[in-house]
């Protein structure tokens, strides 16, 4: 078997890999932020950055549902005022949106592309049916560094481990048997997500900030918070720094058993005006417009866009040049979007939000039906 290749510590950044996943790649040079404790000065800075955050977040609320939002219809704006419920609507959607991210990775197509790949990895399988140690662990070596998006491999024969390849820090572990001709040889668990991946996406996306635990322990990674002896609830407030934040927290697997609890400090914004559900669909409308943003940077299709907007956000996704429709999440879509307001589709009430964006080929709006 040939030696598998010499491979250089990696830092992830956003980018779609060439069989139309779009995920946090690996880049040559060292990872990316730092695992180093953060001093009085820096928690100051992260906490400006909080607050920029909110501020941002308030103007948009102001200002309404997508870049359409003058012409938003009046069933979005009536009813009962968000009022003192808005952080917690605000928060309770970037969390959801957070959850789906973990699960696209413990879950997705990339993650059951690389299972079916490590179940068809011939030299790993044949190594198992030799019982040759060396080959075993040089096929887990190719499997994790060969362009896969694999950051962790184990394997395993009989209950003892045999093979144990990648980095640090893991969540979203899944695995399964490993076959030779029909006959079982091996068990494996693999990750496609670390710690520092899921940090970084959710950053690009979502860009709240959050904290990693494993039991009192925080996980000490680069661009995460520290909340000290601070209890985080699963949703609630807290103070930080002097700074009110409003948490959302959710367990997720760690490597290769356990918890990671995973907490997002939102900062406080005004109380709104404008609805619930109205404040839920903005939010929507932020992220998506952060992962449209994201794709057209790699230059990828417009359907991969869809498809991954629909997965992380929950909210079916389409876009359309004029009466035109490009991609849709579904088939027969609408016949006609509203740029905002409420849309009866498929027996469903669906609040839109909407932007409109230029492309090579002209301009497009993106939409969004927000489930109310």
């Amino acid at each position: 078997m040939a030696a598998p290749p010499r491979v250089r510590r990696a830092r992830r950044v956003l980018s779609r890999p060439a069989k139309g996943r779009w995920r946090l790649r690996r880049r040559v040079g060292g990872w990316a932020g730092r695992s180093t404790p953060v001093g009085r000065h820096q928690l100051r800075q992260r906490l400006w950055t909080l607050g920029a955050l909110g501020a941002a977040i308030a103007t948009l609320l102001s200002a309404g549902c997508g870049s359409a939002a003058a012409g938003a219809s009046h069933a979005l704006s009536a009813g009962t005022a968000c009022a003192g419920a808005t952080n917690q609507a605000l928060t309770a959607t970037d969390g959801k949106v957070a959850e789906r991210i973990y699960r696209d990775e413990l879950e997705g197509p990339g993650a059951v592309h690389d299972r079916e790949q490590v179940e068809a990895y011939m030299p790993l399988l044949a190594a198992l049916a030799e019982g040759n140690r060396l080959a075993i662990h040089e096929a887990v070596v190719a499997l994790v560094y060969s362009h896969t998006h694999i950051v962790r491999l184990r394997v395993s024969q009989g209950g003892a481990l045999l093979a144990d390849v990648g980095g640090p820090y893991i969540i979203a572990p899944t695995g399964g048997n490993l076959y030779y001709r029909g006959r079982l040889v091996g068990s494996y668990l693999l990750s496609v997500q670390d710690d520092r991946g899921f940090v970084g996406l959710e950053r690009r996306l979502e860009s709240v900030p959050l904290v990693l635990h494993v039991g009192r322990s925080r996980v000490p990674l680069g661009y995460t918070l520290h909340t000290g002896s601070v209890p985080l609830p699963g949703e609630g407030q807290v103070t930080l720094g002097g700074q009110d934040l409003q948490v959302y927290s959710f367990d997720a697997k760690a490597y290769p058993t356990g918890t990671v609890r995973i907490s997002l400090l939102h900062p406080l914004v005004p109380p709104s005006i404008r609805t619930c559900n109205a404040v839920r669909i903005a939010e929507i409308g932020r992220i998506a417009r952060a992962i449209w943003y994201r794709f057209t940077q790699d230059n990828a299709p417009i359907s991969g866009f869809v498809s991954y907007a629909q997965r992380i956000t929950g909210a079916p996704t389409y876009v359309r040049a004029g009466a035109s429709e490009i991609a849709g999440s579904t088939q027969p879509s609408p016949t006609s979007i509203p740029a905002s307001g409420e849309l009866r589709y498929g027996g469903v009430t669906y609040g839109v939000t909407s932007f409109a964006e230029t492309t090579p080929s002209g301009t497009v709006r993106v939409y969004q039906l927000v489930a109310l």
